[in-house]
């Protein structure tokens, strides 16, 4: 994100009938502030799509789409800077976005926080952390629409749908292309013809049931998120599409769509994980102590509220960031959030919390019935993973990659004077980031740009290059692979990723699912602690 091409514009309210570009040379100083103070990352989002994305309603015309419902609520928890639906064209098919993106088409900016009236779309991929992909609707609609006379054609609705899948998986791939680090969501199809025939829609809606499939796959391949909406719009078709003879979402169905399916995804995004900003450290059975790392504001941070159990208990001034709580009772739990207010009384909404409970050793109540459960067990008695303040190890959490570069400088015990490259690792602790720097030192990963995205989740074929390379530097030589991997997925990376992933196979590391490998995804908690387990009972043969 090049703040220097943007800056937070204040808008009185996003819903004040259609957003337009701010005036040039606005600055956010000059408005009221309605920031709040944030952890979290100040993202940039960008719309592509058709007329949904456009924000086509009922009735024919361009109001607000489920777009526009998700950037006022972003920007209003403080989560995003800038906001542009400009690439986003009614009648738009899959080709059309495609094409747009291959050309780098330059067009006006629809949203805020812009400087300029005009943006090229490569350029706002580029610099968008978060990204929603609404495709494929106008390629088989006009089949759909003739089928309601004529019978559905299924040769033609399967070459369509296959087109278009092809190309929402070629756009994918551009924007991967040039943003690897941008969170894209792509929206699933909802039942746009619920007005139709009872036989036409036994037919439709298994039609749309197997594209929802395919473009999930597809989009969890390139390592998207999926949004489905079905059946958010299937629980109220009169209000959602009350228009029978127009496929578009009423204004409310938008906001459905928006506030039910996008924001729940978006916001879990580990861009707003704010977990790691707060720390604990309990001193006796009935005193701990809590620290956490300072906010950020776009004036400034004027002091901080510290919640004990969800009563606010102490307000503490912005120079400090730690507090001490006595006199707590034994062998209870306490939740304990922190949030920071700026001048004119703005709390922040995605605050650091800890739980935890006093007097006795934590334990993990989440592992009972997991598959994974005797290795998380081990992982965490070898002092290869941790768990958290609250008693859970959230098996099925993303491990980012921060967390795998420290879980293999435990495994072989590295450590290093050397202060890593990375210019986005000061946020962690000390020790994190000497973890860090070991890893760098001893050529376990890299980084892109003097960046090493610490926060983000850690891909499977991520994890298998860095376990591939600790193996490799624990025992001074280069493994030499028997054969290939029988995994269909991988033959587009390059050679020292495809022996990566072919020596975790061959060691019985990783055994893959169906045939596929499936690199882009992250890699859970649990898999994590059976490859590390694995691999450290590996280098003690």
């Amino acid at each position: 994100m090049q703040l220097s091409k943007k800056f937070r514009f204040l808008t009185a309210s996003v819903l004040a009938c259609q957003l337009v570009v701010p005036p040039i040379g606005v600055n956010a100083e000059e408005q009221r502030d309605y920031i709040a103070p944030s952890w979290v990352v100040q993202a940039d989002y960008v719309a592509l799509g058709d007329s949904l994305a456009h924000g086509m309603n009922d009735g024919g015309i361009i109001g607000l789409g489920y777009t526009d419902f998700v950037a006022q609520a972003l920007q209003q928890d403080g989560f995003i800077t800038s906001y542009n639906k400009g690439f986003a064209y009614s009648g738009y098919t899959t080709k059309n976005i495609l094409e747009d993106i291959q050309n780098n088409v330059e067009k006006p900016v629809v949203g805020f926080g812009y400087r300029s009236e005009e943006v090229k779309l490569r350029t706002s991929i580029k610099e968008a952390e978060i990204i929603t992909l609404t495709a494929g609707a106008n390629d088989i609609i006009p089949i759909l629409k003739e089928s309601q006379i004529t019978g559905i054609n299924a040769a033609m609705m399967l070459k369509a749908s296959q087109e278009a899948i092809k190309n929402i998986a070629a756009i994918l791939e551009e924007v991967k292309k040039l943003n690897p680090n941008a969170q894209v969501y792509v929206m699933g199809y909802y039942n746009s013809f619920p007005y139709y025939s009872e036989d036409l829609q036994t037919q439709f809606k298994m039609l749309l049931k197997v594209m929802n499939a395919t473009i999930k796959t597809t989009a969890e391949k390139s390592g998207a998120v999926f949004v489905p909406t079905y059946d958010i719009v299937a629980k109220d078709i009169p209000s959602y599409l009350p228009n029978p003879e127009n496929i578009h979402l009423s204004e409310a169905g938008y906001f459905a769509v928006a506030n039910e399916a996008f924001l729940p995804a978006i916001k879990a995004s580990y861009l707003w994980d704010v977990s790691k900003f707060i720390q604990v450290n309990m001193k006796d059975s009935t005193t701990v102590k809590i620290s956490w790392q300072e906010a950020r504001d776009n004036v400034g941070v004027t002091s901080y509220n510290v919640y004990v159990n969800s009563k606010l208990t102490f307000t503490q001034n912005a120079e400090t960031t730690t507090i001490t709580l006595d006199n707590l009772t034994e062998n209870t739990a306490y939740t304990i959030a922190v949030k920071a207010v700026d001048a004119a009384g703005n709390e922040s909404v995605q605050s650091p919390s800890v739980t935890f409970t006093t007097g006795r050793n934590l334990t993990f109540t989440d592992i009972e019935k997991h598959w994974a459960k005797e290795y998380i067990l081990k992982a965490t008695k070898e002092g290869i993973m941790k768990g958290y303040a609250d008693g859970t190890f959230r098996p099925e959490q993303n491990v980012t990659r921060a967390q795998a570069a420290t879980m293999l400088v435990r495994s072989l015990g590295l450590t290093t004077k050397e202060q890593a490259p990375f210019k986005d690792i000061a946020n962690y602790d000390v020790g994190t980031q000497s973890e860090i720097a070991a890893a760098y030192a001893y050529g376990l990963i890299k980084g892109t740009n003097g960046k090493f995205n610490p926060g983000q989740p850690v891909t499977r074929a991520q994890l298998a290059l860095m376990i591939n390379r600790a193996y490799e530097s624990k025992q001074k030589q280069h493994y030499a692979v028997k054969g290939k991997a029988p995994f269909t997925d991988i033959a587009s990376y390059n050679e020292e990723t495809k022996h990566a992933i072919t020596m975790l196979y061959e060691l019985d590391m990783v055994r893959g699912n169906e045939g596929e490998f499936i690199p882009e995804a992250p890699t859970k908690r649990s898999h994590a602690a059976k490859i590390f387990v694995n691999f450290n009972s590996l280098l003690k043969k």
